[in-house]
């Protein structure tokens, strides 16, 4: 989850609701979990684009389409460590030495939410709220079997096993 700040707080609600659409984890409350701070700062007839060291000045004002070009464009090359893998989540992909790949978003959301709760447990009804927010019956056997795919994909494509253990409905992700 990305933390989002801003000078102008009209701005803010209204980018969080953009960045929600295009299914970047944003908040506007710092967290232990987070991946980075994004500023979005406005001035004059400028808005300033703020990630890690990067930063892009655009003119305002400026379509969706080319402020989400923007912000791809100085967060692409943002990795978070999974154990020996790299994540990327604004390509919602794993990469082990040159090989990348890319994740379905049931993945993508799975292994945002491993690192997110890292070492701690999570319940599995929150996860499934999570994949799944608008099925009203959570099926368990469907998340676990996602959870299945998603071990024996990484086993299959990196030698990597995805260590996790369940019980009770609570679940934990065992990566470093």
């Amino acid at each position: 989850m990305y933390l989002i700040k801003s000078n102008n707080n009209f701005y803010l609600n209204v980018i969080c609701n953009l960045m929600d659409q295009i299914n970047i984890p944003v908040s506007v409350i710092k967290s232990n979990s987070q991946y980075g701070e994004i500023h979005f700062l406005f001035k004059d007839n400028h808005l300033t684009l703020k990630f890690n060291s990067s930063v892009e000045k655009i003119n305002l004002p400026i379509s969706f389409y080319s402020l989400t070009q923007n912000l791809f464009l100085i967060m692409q090359n943002f990795k978070i460590k999974f154990d020996n893998l790299d994540y990327n989540p604004i390509q919602e992909s794993l990469t082990l030495k040159n090989k990348t790949l890319k994740l379905r978003n049931t993945h993508n959301l799975i292994i945002r939410e491993a690192i997110k709760y890292k070492a701690q447990s999570l319940n599995k009804i929150d996860l499934y709220k999570i994949i799944w927010p608008k099925d009203l019956d959570p099926q368990i056997n469907k998340l676990d079997t996602h959870l299945t795919n998603l071990k024996n994909l990484l086993l299959e494509e990196f030698s990597y096993k995805l260590k996790f253990s369940s019980y009770q409905g609570k679940l934990v992700f065992l990566i470093n």
